[in-house]
């Protein structure tokens, strides 16, 4: 069970570590000086597995002549799921690519693409492409001999800079054990509602429902549907939904959320005590007046919080 990547918040990412992602991506990219990577396959594939190794946001490399033909596959680092590898890809011409147009044409040797989505692992990436030249003795200007592409995960790449490697691959499973109790909220929400059933008795036969007893089934289709609440916010919010631990923003929309739920729970019970109350419990209605207190209290609260937090 897994929720799928929000690209709006890897781009925000992006360009608040823009300037950390640029020089770690042409530290990576220089590492590689050797011209003879660009005609040696193997060595290739060796360099990926052993970058992947070191930094798991590395996905691929391959080479490209001067003219902007691949010169053998793609060489996947380790990370990079077999589904998701596209084998046939030498010979193909990359002349046309924004990133060779950009390498053919820049002053330095490394250069740094913007984020894009990846054909080769449908993801969105990053490439850093070294150029290669060597001094022609006849013309004594710079041939270019070729350019090698290393690609990056963004995504496993922000992580990395975050320091949440290891609580990235482990998310999946808080992801599944928050389904089963967001799940559970709502089967229990079901019974609440099914236990209400004497609603419908009431309808065709009113003399049979007592007022106290009609204010007993709101009670419970009201609880229901608090519950229910609650356990569609645990399901949005941590399953379905892409939520950044570092960002006080997606903290504070779960506890709006949450607290939300629990003010019309609160909110519709303080109303019901004091029906109640009119219908001759007297003493129900003290108890109402505290818990509608109670209910602006928390909504004071969290007004003052949301306040707060956004300062």
């Amino acid at each position: 069970m897994s929720s799928h990547q929000n690209y709006l918040h890897l781009f925000s990412q992006y360009r608040v570590h823009r300037e950390t992602i640029e020089q770690l991506i042409e530290s990576i990219t220089t590492s590689i000086t050797s011209a003879a990577l660009l005609d040696d396959y193997n060595a290739q594939i060796d360099i990926a597995q052993h970058l992947s190794r070191q930094y798991p946001f590395v996905e691929l490399l391959y080479s490209v002549d001067a003219g902007g033909i691949q010169k053998f596959n793609t060489a996947f680092g380790d990370h990079v799921s077999e589904r998701n590898r596209r084998s046939l890809s030498q010979g193909s011409d990359r002349s046309e690519r924004p990133y060779f147009k950009l390498a053919s044409t820049a002053e330095p040797d490394v250069v740094m693409t913007e984020p894009y989505l990846s054909s080769a692992t449908h993801k969105l990436s990053i490439s850093g492409v070294h150029r290669f030249s060597r001094l022609n003795a006849d013309t004594q200007k710079q041939e270019v001999l070729g350019y090698l592409i290393v690609n990056f995960n963004l995504e496993r790449l922000i992580s990395f800079l975050n320091g949440d490697e290891y609580r990235r691959k482990i998310h999946p499973l808080f992801q599944f054990i928050y389904g089963i109790i967001g799940g559970m909220l709502i089967l229990v929400a079901g019974l609440l509602v099914y236990s209400a059933g004497d609603l419908f008795v009431g309808v065709l036969y009113p003399h049979r429902v007592m007022a106290t007893e009609a204010f007993g089934i709101v009670i419970l289709v009201t609880l229901g549907l608090a519950i229910f609440d609650l356990g569609k916010t645990i399901i949005e919010e941590e399953v379905l939904l892409h939520k950044d631990i570092h960002h006080d923003g997606s903290t504070r929309r779960t506890i709006t959320r949450f607290m939300a739920a629990i003010l019309i729970a609160v909110s519709i019970e303080s109303l019901l005590l004091m029906f109640k109350s009119l219908l001759g419990e007297t003493g129900q209605l003290q108890n109402a007046v505290w818990m509608l207190l109670g209910a602006v209290g928390l909504l004071i609260g969290l007004g003052i919080y949301l306040k707060l937090s956004r300062e």
